[in-house]
Formats: C-alpha cells, structure tokens, sequence
C-alpha cells in the first residue's frame, strides 16, 4: 500500500461550524482543502439513502418524498425548516466534480446494499471509502474499500497490554478483506500503527481537532485523520509538517 508522507485530510461532517450532512458541510470541506469528506447515510422507507446522523421512526414510516415535506423534516430538526434532506445520489457526483473523495458512514445494517447499489451505478467505487455498518460488504463486493471501525474504547484488560488488541484488530481487517481500520483517537497509538503497515492494512484516526494531537498522530504515521477543524490540519499539511 502507498503511503503518503502527511495523512489524507479528511473532514467530518459539519465542519467549519456548517450544519451536519448538509450540501454546506460538504462544500465547506471541499473549499478548506479536505481530501476526503464524511457523510452519515441512513434509508427511508422506499430504499432513499439519505444525509442523517441520527435513527428517527419517521424512516421506517415515510419514503423521501414524504420525508422531505417541510413540517415533517422540520420535525426531525429544526435545521431542515428551510433545506431539503439531502440524498447520497445529490453529493456522489458533485464529490467527483469537486475532485474528493467521500467517507460513506453507514449507520445502519439496512442502508448497506442500497448504498452499494448507488456507489456502483454512479461507477463511484475509486470515489469512495465505507466506514461504520460495514458487515460482510467485502464478501459480496470486494471493489469496495473498508475501512473497518474499531471498538471506540479499549477493553480494560488492554489499557497495559495493548499488543493483543492490535494483533486482534489487524486480524479483523485483513481476514476481512478491508482496506484499513478506523480508529477512535483514544485507542489508536504507534504499535497499530506499525503492525497495520505489516499487514498491508491503512490506519485512520478521528475525530481529532486539536493541534497537538493532529501533530502526534501525523508523527505516529496514520494514512488519515478525521477533524472538524479542518483548517488547522490542512495548515499543518502546507506548512511541510511531515511524519518524520
């Protein structure tokens, strides 16, 4: 696997201070210099994927149209009183006219397959990464590039003895076929880091916002860090800050 000397600059949704999983959030990574941007994608009741973070029943009970009448996204959040619930199917082209690449955080096991099947029809596979609900996508499509999330906390017995965990998560993500493992920024330190590029796996890291932790990882050796200061890490990045 290549490795680039600074991680790939990846913005999470809602950064800058823009509305989560809006077209805002989206083009505020693009003009701050992101290389890939985050979006959280769930499914309506006809199989629309959709820009959400978080479960509503109104999913399960509505198709998008339905979803996307004014009082009924209002009542979801108040910010959708005056935008429409954004699709995936609006922001994979405009990612490959932007020239980024999108970070497809799939919240549910039930929006797995319709959003392969719109990656693929939008021939958007080198566009995209899969991370979150990622169950079995490597079996059944293995063009698809996952990066697989770890546990966001370290069992106690591996706060002292962190090999073992390591070893087991690299484990994971190479008998799964995945690209890389996603890793919450309080369980990822050098030794996964090392060990992954003995694997041939990519290790990224979130949600890092400030300097000196972006700095520690970027010496550490990650392929990618996920910040909503996206700003300060790019800073970081143009000055000639490097891993070494």
């Amino acid at each position: 696997m290549d490795r680039s000397p600074f991680p790939l600059v990846a913005a999470h949704t809602g950064c800058d201070g823009t509305p989560y999983n809006t077209v805002e959030s989206f083009m505020a990574g693009v003009r701050l210099g992101a290389d890939i941007v985050e979006v959280d994608l769930r499914v309506a009741r006809d199989g629309t994927v959709v820009l959400l973070h978080d479960d509503n029943p109104l999913l399960r009970e509505c198709t998008y149209e339905q979803l996307n009448e004014p009082d009924v996204r209002a009542s979801i959040d108040p910010l959708y009183e005056r935008r429409d619930i954004v699709k995936l199917t609006d922001v994979l082209p405009l990612a490959r006219s932007c020239r980024v690449k999108l970070n497809l955080d799939i919240k549910t096991p039930e929006a797995i397959e319709p959003v392969v099947r719109l990656v693929k029809r939008h021939d958007a596979a080198d566009d995209v990464y899969v991370t979150g609900c990622s169950d079995n996508i490597t079996r059944r499509h293995r063009d698809l590039r996952v990066v697989y999330n770890t546990p966001t906390k370290l069992p106690a017995e591996r706060q002292s003895e962190y090999g073992p965990f390591a070893r087991q998560m690299c484990d994971i993500g190479r008998e799964g076929s995945c690209y890389g493992l996603n890793m919450h920024r309080e369980t990822c330190r050098p030794e996964i880091v090392e060990l992954a590029r003995e694997y041939g796996l990519a290790v990224w890291v979130y949600t890092v916002n400030e300097a000196e932790e972006m700095m520690r990882f970027v010496r550490c050796g990650v392929d990618a860090i996920t910040t909503k200061r996206v700003a300060g890490l790019v800073g970081l990045r143009d000055g000639g800050l490097s891993g070494k």
